[in-house]
């Protein structure tokens, strides 16, 4: 993987058997998919956290059930022990998680469902600065308010997650197409470091990924649909 390159993989649908990504969770994790009382809930977590050890690892070269993670000063998840160095990201909303992966560059992605039924405009006036809150009132319908709404959040949640942060630190920064506006105030400088950029998502949904430094870079999406089917065994020659 070139190091201006971010992968990111779509995991969406039904997956593999829950009990066949379960096996390759680490404690905690499996710990976290118990305490949902949810079924629901609990096969999306577990679906999400097993697709991503399945896709670290195949690009590792590592067993699924072997990777090992710790967590950052806000609880965003690195890889630890011999593993440590490539940089990873995971997202979920709904029924869509989505995972992100860089060589070296720290990174993040996030993907959002719109929900028409949200009061965007409020929502955006409450934690959005003005110009995007309005931005967002401006749309001529619910839905287009909650998709305008769902891109925003996405984007400032994919900056957080790159940067390690808190989300707050992001939800008041601007997040335009392009580089960060010029009068960024001092305490939100930090931001200019990273690039970030949309990413194509499953309809209902808005996505964006974040990536620390000034270089562009290029994304390459792929669809998760479950771990490799192991080879088939051999038939053992006849003996003569």
């Amino acid at each position: 993987m070139d190091e201006d390159e971010v992968e990111v993989w779509v995991v969406a649908g039904p997956g593999p058997a829950e009990a066949e990504l379960f096996a390759v969770l680490d404690a905690e994790e499996r710990e976290r998919a118990a305490a949902y009382r949810s079924a629901v809930d609990r096969r999306r977590f577990v679906l999400a956290h097993g697709a991503l050890r399945h896709i670290v690892a195949a690009r590792l070269g590592a067993p699924a059930g072997e990777l090992r993670f710790r967590r950052g000063p806000h609880g965003k998840p690195e890889l630890a022990g011999r593993w440590q160095g490539a940089q990873l990201n995971l997202s979920h909303s709904a029924e869509v998680a989505m995972v992100a992966l860089s060589a070296a560059r720290p990174v993040g992605v996030d993907v959002q469902q719109v929900l028409p039924r949200l009061d965007a405009e409020a929502m955006a006036r409450r934690y959005f600065p003005p110009q995007e809150a309005g931005h967002v009132g401006a749309a001529p319908d619910a839905l287009t308010r909650a998709e305008r709404f769902a891109r925003l959040w996405a984007r400032k949640e994919a900056l957080t997650k790159a940067h390690g942060g808190r989300l707050a630190q992001a939800l008041r920064v601007p997040v335009p197409d392009g580089p960060p506006p010029p009068d960024l105030p001092a305490r939100d400088a930090w931001s200019r470091g990273y690039r970030l950029t949309d990413v194509p998502a499953p309809p209902g949904y808005r996505a964006a990924v974040a990536l620390s430094g000034d270089a562009a870079f290029t994304v390459a999406q792929h669809h998760w649909t479950g771990p490799p089917s192991p080879a088939p065994a051999l038939d053992p020659e006849p003996q003569p």
